[in-house]
C-alpha cells in the first residue's frame, strides 16, 4: 500500500469515526447538558476571564448541581 492510499484509509477512518456536532446532540439528555456547561465553565474560570465574584457565584453554582466535582 503506498503512502498517500495509507493517508486516505485513515483520514477516512478518522472521518467515519467522528459524527457531525448537530447528529451527536440529537440524543442529549439534563444530565450530559449540564455536564457540558459545567465543563465550558470551567475552562472560563481557568482562563482567568471571570472575576472573582462570577468565580464564586459559579463555584457555588456547580457544587450544588454536583457536589463534590470541584
Amino acid at each position: 500500500m503506498s503512502l498517500e492510499n495509507t493517508a486516505t484509509a485513515e483520514t477516512q477512518e478518522t472521518a467515519e469515526q467522528l459524527s457531525p456536532v448537530f447528529e451527536e446532540i440529537t440524543n442529549i439528555d439534563e444530565t450530559t447538558a449540564v455536564n457540558v456547561l459545567i465543563q465550558a465553565a470551567q475552562l472560563a474560570q481557568n482562563s482567568g476571564r471571570l472575576s472573582v465574584r462570577d468565580s464564586v457565584l459559579l463555584a457555588k453554582s456547580i457544587d450544588t448541581l454536583r457536589p463534590g466535582t470541584i
